[in-house]
């Protein structure tokens, strides 16, 4: 058997590898903590992103949701917060060639005495939003917040909706998926979410790609586009520079450690038809079970899954994701 294909039937078996490797046991999902650069010491979890998501509102269907979800654990120890000298960023690329032809940036203001940031959201450049950088939207953190040309923003805290058994994948006290005692190792936990709706026509076409990134004194800390690309298929040694990384170059600098999947997965950009209300590979809904859908893809088994299903109580409106533990 080739190297690749190898990499193509065992591809989720190097979340083992990555727990040999000492990365925090949090990491062994989405993109929890799926770099060293994220972690302690010297990491900042409010720049790690753990999930994206992009779909069409399910209330407003002329309408596309697109959420960035931040800092595992947030509220442990020290209460949630976004960092007020970065920047957070959705990437929207609107015709196929894996770079960003509009920007939403988002940023925040130090944390004030009731706990609560400014909030700032900003469309780039002119010629793809029409507002010239002005501001979209301003307010305050935990606020559902009008953005000037239709849509609505709020950024704060909430539920993490990831969900997988990850103490069966790593056999804590012997166990094994769908042993009958299967549960979502995530299931009361929170992260900082920032939720965007915008009509789907300030995208620039139904089917675009999408990522989010965050930013710190001119320097990418973390990306993300597609589910647990970093974290199952980069090696330890070259994750940091993953997240470094630009979509339109993943082709080049990462194929290697893909095989087989890099044609598919790669640049790690997640494409969505707005016009459509699938889910996973289209786009990404807090609701789709992506674990048991990629490991069905990597391993040719379609029964293929952790036998665990979301226990978050998402709603239909905005802002969609269920409230905080």
């Amino acid at each position: 058997m080739s190297n690749s294909q190898l990499q193509k039937r065992t591809g989720w078996a190097a979340f083992c590898v990555m727990a040999v490797l000492g990365v925090p046991t949090i990491s062994l999902a989405a993109d929890h903590l799926d770099a060293p650069g994220l972690t302690s010491p010297g990491g900042d979890r409010r720049l790690d992103i753990t999930d994206v998501y992009a779909f069409q509102s399910p209330s407003h269907p002329n309408n596309a949701v697109l959420i960035m979800n931040l800092f595992p654990l947030a509220g442990v120890p020290t209460p949630g917060s976004f960092h007020p000298d970065a920047s957070y960023e959705f990437k929207i690329d609107n015709n196929g060639d894996a770079k960003e032809d509009l920007t939403f940036r988002i940023t925040f203001s130090p944390v004030n005495a009731s706990g609560e940031q400014d909030l700032l959201l900003r469309c780039t450049p002119a010629s793809a939003c029409g507002f010239n950088g002005a501001v979209l939207a301003r307010g305050r953190t935990g606020n559902t917040i009008q953005v000037a040309g239709g849509g609505l923003i709020r950024a704060g805290l909430f539920d993490d909706p990831f969900f997988f058994d990850l103490n069966a994948f790593k056999h804590v006290a012997g166990r094994t998926f769908c042993d009958g005692h299967q549960t979502n190792f995530f299931k009361g936990l929170n992260v900082m979410s920032i939720v965007l709706e915008v009509p789907r026509d300030q995208l620039g076409s139904d089917h675009v790609g999408v990522w989010a990134r965050t930013e710190l004194n001119g320097e990418q800390i973390d990306r993300m586009g597609r589910p647990a690309i970093n974290t199952v298929f980069i090696p330890n040694a070259s994750k940091n520079s993953f997240n470094a990384g630009i979509p339109r170059n993943d082709a080049r600098d990462f194929s290697d450690f893909l095989g087989n999947f890099a044609g598919v997965l790669l640049p790690d950009v997640l494409t969505v038809n707005t016009a459509s209300t699938a889910g996973f590979l289209n786009g990404r809904r807090l609701q789709d079970d992506v674990i048991d859908i990629e490991l069905q893809v990597i391993t040719g088994n379609p029964a293929a899954g952790d036998c665990v299903a979301n226990d978050s109580a998402f709603t239909t409106t905005f802002p969609y994701l269920a409230p905080p533990n």
